[in-house]
């Protein structure tokens, strides 16, 4: 009798959970927020999500919304679809730049908020509206979500440990001794394409560093143990050649010291061993005194390009490579938040000491 009494009330409970069918859900993979240039509804909110067509086939289904702010606008695209939908298989959340430029933050917490919606989402700018890049149909991609999780993925791959997701950009934010970025996207010739690395200062895009300099950038970054560098060099030929280079990173020191006067100044030591994959140049690149040549001349580059970035970084208050952690780290507690932060930043004397080492050489024209 007490069995069978367990067991109706088992059937009971399990009648009274939320019951879900899948032909009435949507899963939601990316979403997309825009400023527009209406007062009363500021905000626009891009939905994207896979469908099956009467004819069985995969398809997407794309709402856009706009509203008061977030939450407004993400109600109403409730109203504009039968399904019921679900936000937990999000892949990529995507801020169009003029809505980068006033400040992320309130639209991450709406995410974090959203108990279904793990940190992990992977997070971009668009270089224009982020629901130009949701609406693009590219031919034989499927999912404009998936494929920009894909190319965040390749991303991450080819500077390793650099996420770009919820989580990073938050702890970075929360961080006070570095800056977040992002990458951005455009539209291209109806592709998606990486045009570069957003910059912030606290949660708002001040800048975008070109792919050029934002190779830079990642040689910088302490988590960066590997990855690709790309460059024209002059080697005394008539025209510049291109280099290709994997790369691994040897050795990775930041130090800060004070000076007489009590100011602080820096240094940023790095040295790369890589293999040459790609050379354009005429020279032999396995003649040992070539390789020399080479390794002086990319030396040379990293050093003028570096202290470049560093003080356009400076100028723009942004600290993407975490300098001010060992600033932070050379004072005790009191001296740290009695700090102009970005004043001392901006103040430091910054130097960039590279030494790149050739390990072996492989293609080259």
């Amino acid at each position: 009798m007490n069995k069978l009494f367990g067991i109706l009330i088992i059937f009971l409970l399990t009648g009274c959970a939320e019951q879900r069918i899948i032909d009435d859900l949507a899963m939601v993979n990316a979403i997309g927020y825009d400023l527009t240039d209406n007062e009363t509804n500021p905000i626009k909110v891009t939905v994207t999500f896979p469908i099956i067509t009467k004819d069985g086939n995969y398809d997407r289904k794309t709402i856009i919304v706009e509203g008061k702010s977030s939450k407004a606008a993400k109600e109403k695209v409730r109203l504009k679809t039968n399904f019921k939908l679900e936000s937990g298989q999000m892949r990529v959340s995507l801020f169009g730049q003029e809505l980068a430029e006033q400040g992320m933050l309130p639209y991450l917490h709406s995410l974090v908020r959203d108990a279904s919606i793990g940190t992990r989402v992977m997070l971009a700018l668009a270089e224009d509206d982020a629901s130009d890049i949701l609406l693009l149909q590219i031919k034989n991609e499927g999912q404009n979500a998936t494929y920009l999780e894909q190319f965040l993925t390749k991303l991450n791959r080819e500077n390793v440990r650099t996420n770009y997701n919820m989580y990073q950009f938050l702890r970075d934010y929360y961080d006070d001794g570095i800056d977040p970025i992002l990458p951005v996207f455009k539209v291209e010739k109806n592709n998606i394409v990486y045009n570069g690395i957003g910059l912030f200062h606290e949660d708002k895009l001040v800048e975008v560093l070109k792919p050029s300099e934002a190779r830079y950038l990642f040689l910088f970054r302490e988590e960066m143990n590997k990855g690709v560098f790309i460059e024209q060099m002059d080697v005394g030929e008539k025209e510049k050649v291109s280099i290709m280079l994997s790369y691994q990173l040897k050795d990775h020191q930041i130090k800060v010291q004070s000076t007489a006067n009590h100011q602080k100044k820096a240094s940023i030591h790095i040295e790369l061993i890589g293999d040459v994959i790609e050379y354009s140049g005429k020279e032999d690149v396995s003649d040992p005194k070539v390789q020399k040549k080479i390794e002086n001349i990319i030396t040379k580059k990293i050093n003028q390009e570096g202290k470049n970035l560093i003080l356009k970084l400076q100028k723009l208050q942004v600290d993407p490579i975490g300098i001010n952690r060992y600033v932070r780290n050379s004072m005790n507690y009191n001296e740290w938040k009695a700090l102009n932060k970005y004043q001392a930043y901006q103040d430091l004397n910054i130097n960039v000491e590279a030494n790149v080492i050739l390990n072996s050489s492989g293609k080259w024209k």
